[in-house]
């Protein structure tokens, strides 16, 4: 899901502390990255994962969707979580991917590799699945970390022009089929479906550089990952200074934060310990900025991710709140004091021992729950 080649700079900032704001006039909304499948290991046991994400306040799932072959597998994928998801009231946001996400720009020879075959593989690859759960799935995101992909800024990506290179102009066109295919089938069907494209750090001009392409975006979703010591007020990149925050609200749209973690989780070397208890102190703080700003409208945020992934590099192996289903991480105990997740009396005694709250803020905390 994730290409990690941004966070050098992330946890080097200035901190500034969050603004005290009126609460937003819509909950905000709480999920989770996963990466359900039907040979996944832990991933799998697709009932485990709802049953925990409903248990623990998270209202929304998001994973990956690779729309190739036949297009048996992504059906396949799609209809157990479909029901899941109604049974546990769980909002599903998946990432559509096509053929040309694996450089294959002909789709095994369908379409001529031009900016017009890349645009009907996209509409063509995306159509049947919307259709076939538009009544299921209101956002679909398209692609993941597009602009992180090597020669796909020709500048800082800050701004549009910062997009001037074939690549970007390929991608658009394949977006472009994509989001046609999404409004298509709100079109045919009535169901207000919203197209989903994210960017990254400082990259706030890819946005508006599709949309000068005929991309129809409705909703922008952003990755988050600083560090304690930074503010998404003062985020300093190669494009200048940025509040990220003014930077959402110029663009215009919803948000949602669908990728959320410390800085600090990446690890030296794989199997390297990084500092948790700066990790925790992270996550904390950039919760708080997210629930307190009031430029962006963002609707909700999605932690990143349910279980630890030790098979991968240093980068990817330990943005688990969960070790396991059995072995909650204090992550996890952190994220249920804002989602309003079960904690028993120890777990409360955990998150007040690692400075996280004190017991007052705590009760506070916890006190804005429904009763549980």
């Amino acid at each position: 899901m994730k290409t990690r080649l941004i966070r050098i700079a992330l946890s080097l900032l200035t901190t500034v502390l969050p603004v005290a704001g009126a609460a937003a006039a819509s909950p905000f909304v709480w999920g989770i990255c996963g990466h359900p499948g039907p040979s996944q290991g832990l991933w799998s046991d697709y009932a485990t994962q709802f049953s925990t994400l409903q248990r623990q306040g998270l209202k929304s799932y998001r994973f990956d969707v690779s729309l190739t072959g036949d297009g048996t597998a992504a059906t396949q994928l799609l209809q157990p979580l479909a029901v899941l998801s109604h049974a546990h009231h769980i909002t599903l946001h998946p990432i559509l991917y096509v053929p040309f996400t694996w450089n294959d720009a002909t789709d095994h020879g369908r379409y001529p590799d031009t900016e017009a075959g890349l645009e009907a593989q996209g509409y063509d690859r995306t159509y049947p699945v919307v259709l076939q759960f538009a009544n299921d799935i209101r956002d679909w995101e398209l692609e993941n970390e597009l602009s992180l992909r090597q020669g796909f800024k020709s500048g800082t990506g800050a701004s549009a022009s910062d997009y001037a290179t074939d690549q970007a102009h390929r991608w658009a066109a394949v977006l472009r089929g994509m989001s046609r295919a999404v409004h298509a089938v709100s079109a045919r069907t009535g169901k207000p479906l919203r197209v989903v494209v994210d960017t990254v750090y400082a990259d706030f001009g890819l946005i508006p550089f599709l949309e000068s392409q005929g991309v129809q975006v409705d909703k922008l979703a952003y990755h988050y990952y600083y560090g304690a010591d930074t503010s998404p007020y003062r985020i300093t990149a190669p494009g200048g200074v940025f509040d990220v925050f003014a930077e959402m609200k110029k663009i215009g749209k919803p948000v949602i934060v669908n990728e959320l973690n410390a800085a600090e989780i990446y690890a030296p070397l794989k199997g390297r310990p990084y500092d948790d208890a700066k990790a925790l102190v992270s996550l904390k703080t950039h919760i708080e900025y997210l629930l307190h700003q009031h430029e962006a409208n963002i609707e909700g945020a999605e932690f990143y991710e349910l279980y630890d992934e030790p098979g991968k590099n240093a980068a990817e192996s330990n943005f688990g709140l969960l070790h396991d289903p059995a072995h909650p991480k204090t992550q996890w105990l952190l994220a249920a004091a804002y989602t309003c997740g079960p904690l028993t009396p120890d777990e409360r005694t955990s998150l007040v021992a690692h400075g996280l709250f004190t017991q007052a803020s705590l009760a506070e905390r916890l006190a804005a729950c429904p009763a549980q």
